[in-house]
């Protein structure tokens, strides 16, 4: 049966598209990736703010290490400024002046004498002067040598040896004596046997006067080879201007050397002509060696 109705059936709605501004429900967003120096941050840059005349100026932040390099030197620095310093400190310290002078091997000249000569006391021990102080003890007569050390943190030591005595010269009637090099030590007398030498020389002798070496090396040698090569002993060794050395015998013969030179050769000469004279039987009292082949006998 056909029915017909006043109305017309409704039409079923069409479809209509909706742009949403967020997702759906369920719906899945593609991600933007942007690279940064550290890490990874999704989603797209901010924007920046605008102000009312275009982009605002962004002030950068200011970001400062030091270096390795730079705190390397810093720290060398430090230490350098430190090692000066400490330097200058001791070098100016007090506890680094001379105080103390200690000297050893002295007897014939004073403690005090020593110490006032090298002029030492107060001076720095880093820069005291021990090649002058060594010199003005040599100008001293007594010393024969002499050695400077020093005694950290304050003192010095100074070892002595002084002049030994020798034998003794005698002139203008006083006896003075002398060392080997003929270095007069003073007024008294010499170790007992030393040798003798009497001079005919005026005037008088003081210490630290040197007299002829001549006299003194001649004699040296006569006292220790004419023994041997004569026989005798030396009895007396006399020193005459003009004439130089002169020996007398223990068994009374005397003979002119002149000066140090050749004594052992005299010597021999001497010997050889007083084998001869015994067995020609010719007596002397007097031999002048003084010119080498051609000695003469009185």
């Amino acid at each position: 049966m056909i029915i017909k109705r006043n109305r017309p059936p409704k039409a079923s709605p069409g479809r209509r598209i909706i742009k949403r501004n967020r997702p759906a429900v369920g719906e899945v967003i593609g991600k933007t990736i942007v690279k940064r120096h550290r890490g990874v941050v999704v989603g797209g840059p901010p924007e920046r703010p605008r102000g009312p005349r275009g982009p605002r100026f962004h002030r950068p932040g200011f970001s400062w290490r030091p270096s390795k390099a730079l705190l390397w030197t810093a720290a060398t620095a430090a230490t350098l400024a430190a090692a000066v310093y400490g330097g200058y400190w001791v070098w100016t310290s007090p506890f680094f002046k001379v105080s103390d002078i200690q000297v050893v091997g002295n007897q014939r000249i004073s403690n005090t004498t020593v110490v006032e000569a090298v002029d030492l006391l107060g001076e720095s021990m880093f820069d005291a002067d021990l090649a002058a102080a060594q010199e003005a003890l040599y100008a001293q007569p007594l010393v024969n040598s002499v050695k400077i050390e020093r005694d950290w943190p304050h003192s010095i030591r100074i070892v002595v040896e002084e002049r030994k005595a020798w034998g003794t010269w005698e002139q203008s009637g006083v006896r003075y004596t002398i060392d080997r090099e003929g270095v007069v030590l003073g007024v008294g007398a010499a170790p007992e046997g030393s040798p003798v030498i009497k001079s005919s020389e005026p005037g008088n002798r003081i210490t630290g006067d040197h007299v002829d070496y001549q006299a003194v090396d001649a004699t040296a040698e006569i006292y220790e080879k004419l023994p041997r090569q004569l026989g005798t002993t030396v009895a007396e060794v006399a020193f005459i201007t003009g004439k130089g050395v002169q020996v007398t015998t223990t068994n009374n013969q005397t003979a002119l050397f002149g000066d140090s030179s050749s004594i052992p050769y005299k010597l021999s000469v001497w010997a050889a002509l007083q084998s001869e004279a015994q067995a020609q039987r010719i007596n002397y009292t007097t031999i002048d060696l003084r010119y080498g082949n051609r000695p003469v006998l009185q």
